[in-house]
């Protein structure tokens, strides 16, 4: 007999044993319940199933009560660290988490023990879920948020812009704007607007007639001296050094 048909045998002995004393396992549905609240981060719906009482006992996996009960434990882990990955939680965090929940389990003395540490276990995946979809959520804020003010900027060029103005439009706060624009695209607002203003530059000096007294009144410049200054800072030119090197 291979080993293969072995195996096939014992499985049916002991699932006729199990039938004999009458054994069912737990419902499948529950660990399915279980699972897919870990991948949405539903910490709540979660302790919800656990708090539902089991209607057969867990699988034996070692003569040894305390042993089998750890391995079953061990199987849980693997199997929540999957789950919380679907939830979007990098592999090699779900990972080291469940190394480190292995640890916890394997260090247990006693069947009660296992138990408590395998509901603590799965709740804290479901966290770790549930606190990187909070983070993604607010992450695609901060990012809408920039946009709306770089459109902002964009479509009022030649207007005096102030961060104060651009809060005021955009119903935020000026200091949480201010931050929240360093914080995504390392400069501050002050500097981006002028940056989109020597870009405009640019192209009215390359393909408009206007002179530089009338580009820098139309951006917004103090004066036509701080338009050649902010110019050249950007562009190591001068705005009429640029004209006769780039204009068409």
């Amino acid at each position: 007999m291979s080993e293969y048909d072995e195996m096939k045998r014992e499985i049916a002995h002991l699932k006729f044993q199990m039938q004999e004393n009458t054994v069912v396992h737990n419902s499948y549905m529950r660990e399915k319940r279980e699972l897919e609240c870990i991948r949405q981060g539903n910490v709540e719906g979660l302790k919800q199933c656990i708090r539902e009482p089991m209607h057969g006992p867990v699988g034996t996996l070692s003569k040894d009560a305390l042993r089998s009960r750890k391995y079953v434990a061990v199987c849980a882990m693997a199997i929540y660290a999957r789950a919380a990955i679907d939830g979007g939680i990098l592999s090699d965090d779900a990972f080291a988490a469940g190394d480190s929940w292995a640890i916890k389990i394997d260090e247990a003395k006693s069947i009660e023990e296992v138990g408590r540490i395998a509901g603590e276990m799965a709740v804290f995946f479901a966290q770790m879920v549930r606190e990187h979809l909070e983070e993604t959520k607010n992450q695609e804020q901060q990012n809408k948020r920039i946009e709306e003010c770089k459109k902002y900027i964009f479509q009022h060029l030649h207007e005096k812009l102030t961060v104060k103005e651009i809060a005021r439009n955009l119903l935020v706060n000026p200091d949480y704007l201010s931050h929240l624009f360093v914080e995504c695209e390392g400069i501050t607002i002050s500097n981006y607007i002028q940056g989109r203003r020597v870009d405009q530059a640019k192209n009215l000096l390359m393909y408009s007639p206007y002179d530089g007294k009338s580009i820098a009144s139309y951006l917004g410049f103090s004066s036509q001296s701080h338009f050649g200054h902010v110019f050249k800072e950007h562009t190591g030119m001068t705005p009429k050094e640029y004209r006769e090197k780039y204009g068409k």
